[in-house]
């Protein structure tokens, strides 16, 4: 915990992972109550999990909201923004893959080259890919093999 620029106390956290082998792989698990993300973006696909709370945010021209058990899906270069949709706060879990990445786990799972795909909607309310984007993140942060890792994020 820190101390809050109001003076009172804050209770955010971040815990922060990047792959080993090099790859374009990054991971983090955080709890923001008062953190707030100006607009950026990253270069890379950007898979987050809410699991406490709710987060607020502007991308693609519209404002979203992410609440527990939903994900978020950004494009490389997608411009976005964030902060807790109330004053308890959220507690999520994203991961960053690079496209070069997600090119080759295409094309492996295809048995050819494959495009790079384009989400649609920066919020998805799908609990199968949910439980398996915690899976993918636990194992990153648990210092899971690569094997593992690989094995992840093909599922």
């Amino acid at each position: 915990m820190g101390v809050a620029e109001n003076g009172g106390v804050s209770r955010d956290w971040s815990r922060y992972w990047r792959s080993p082998d090099g790859r374009p792989l990054e991971a983090m698990h955080a709890h923001f109550e008062r953190h707030v993300y100006h607009r950026h973006s990253h270069e890379t696909y950007s898979f987050g999990v809410t699991e406490t709370g709710a987060q607020s945010f502007t991308c693609r021209g519209g404002a979203h909201t992410s609440a527990a058990g939903m994900v978020m899906a950004f494009n490389p270069e997608d411009p976005h923004d964030g902060h807790a949709t109330d004053r308890l706060g959220f507690t999520y879990r994203i991961v960053h893959i690079g496209p070069e990445l997600v090119a080759a786990t295409l094309s492996d799972l295809a048995g050819r080259r494959a495009g790079l795909p384009l989400f649609a909607e920066p919020v998805l309310d799908d609990p199968r890919l949910a439980p398996a984007l915690r899976s993918l993140h636990a194992a990153l942060l648990g210092q899971a093999t690569s094997l593992r890792r690989d094995e992840l994020l093909a599922a």
